[in-house]
């Protein structure tokens, strides 16, 4: 074989292997999981929202969800596994924001492990921030609860940041919160102790983190305006309280007040046509406006609908008789539900004939109960 020949042959070698698909570098890799979600869920939404409304169209959204959300869990914890590969890096960091910034992955295998991936190599990482307010937020089960304070406790033992250590003051407020509500709901006798605990979180974060961004809603709202919120809540809000005043407009523009029904006792119901809960109450709401028509009672909606002729045209098709205020165009973030602090769809109020709220979100029979315990109350007197 000549030189020249050689050379020829080497060269068509070095090409060949040049022009082979080179693998991906992990970045690479978590920008296409990245995509393939969000082009996924777009394709998810549309073929749901094309479905029709009946036990069969049901029965489709349903297989639609499973089948979609077999694949998003895949995806995260191929994300996880990335982060796994280089665990102290930035590109990690990033990897596990992703999947930790997804309401979704919190109540799957995918959010734990990111949960304890993030406590182990970054907790005292100024980047953590975001994470730490995210996680403080979801807590769907004990498991996760107990993920979720070792990150928080991690961070705050080990990180300097005053951003990433105003997110944990936020987190652990709203664990004492969420204590005194179980509390509250109980009605234990350390349901004062538990507020006042709550109150004490929260005005600590009003005096110490005053103008740091709340990292949940993006920088939106500062953590101290978010506290004080929390604070109005406990405050006002609270078993015992007389109720705030609620004054607007209902569904057909015709303005009134909470306070209107005082003398009756009131169940206030925040509720939206796009929420599952709030629609499944519907049938019980009916049956208890029919039941007590002669009795000094009256049921209260609040519409987190953005749009009001969506509203309107639920409330025809469920024969929804009792009257709703409009929250206004901005739905569930509208000025009412802000006020009130409303976080969880639906979220009820009972109150007596003097306006003053007695139970919170009983379910089912248990609020059937109450309110003819307070309507028997009344006219005893």
């Amino acid at each position: 074989m000549t030189r020249c020949c050689a050379v020829l042959i080497l060269f068509a070698a070095v090409a060949t292997a040049d022009d082979s698909p080179k693998p991906l570098s992990p970045a690479a890799k978590l920008e296409a999981l990245q995509k393939e979600q969000k082009d996924a869920q777009k394709a998810y939404v549309k073929a749901a929202q094309a479905l029709e409304d009946t036990p069969a169209g049901q029965q489709k959204s349903d297989e639609l969800w499973k089948a979609f959300d077999k694949e998003q869990a895949a995806r995260f914890m191929a994300a996880v596994e990335l982060a796994k590969g280089d665990p102290k890096s930035d590109f990690a960091l990033s990897a596990l924001e992703w999947v930790l910034t997804t309401h979704r992955a919190h109540y799957l295998p995918a959010g734990l492990a990111a949960k304890k991936l993030v406590t182990e190599h970054h907790a005292a990482n100024p980047k953590v921030a975001k994470i730490a307010a995210l996680v403080g937020y979801y807590q769907p089960d004990e498991q996760h609860r107990e993920q979720t304070n070792a990150l928080l406790k991690a961070v705050a033992e080990k990180n300097l940041d005053r951003s990433a250590q105003g997110q944990v003051a936020m987190a652990f407020a709203r664990e004492a919160m969420r204590k005194f509500a179980v509390a509250e709901y109980k009605r234990t006798p350390d349901t004062d102790a538990l507020a006042t605990a709550a109150e004490v979180a929260f005005e600590t974060i009003v005096n110490d983190y005053a103008d740091y961004p709340w990292l949940m809603r993006d920088g939106k709202r500062t953590l101290s305006e978010e506290a004080k919120q929390e604070l109005f809540e406990l405050r006002h809000l609270r078993v015992g309280k007389t109720a705030p005043e609620l004054e607007g407009a209902d569904l057909d523009g015709v303005k009134f007040k909470l306070s209107d029904s005082r003398g009756k006792v009131t169940v206030v119901v925040f509720w939206g046509s796009w929420c599952g809960p709030c629609m499944a109450m519907v049938p019980r709401e009916r049956e208890l406006v029919a039941r007590l028509k002669d009795k000094p009672f009256v049921l209260i909606g609040v519409n987190g609908d953005t749009e009001l002729a969506k509203a309107k045209e639920v409330v025809a098709k469920e024969r929804m008789t009792w009257r709703s205020f409009w929250n206004g165009d901005k739905g569930w973030e509208g000025p009412m539900t802000t006020a009130w602090n409303v976080r969880n769809w639906p979220t009820v109020y009972v109150l007596d004939h003097k306006g003053v709220i007695r139970f919170r979100d009983l379910p089912g029979e248990e609020l059937d109960k109450a309110i003819d315990q307070l309507i028997g109350e009344l006219e005893k007197k």
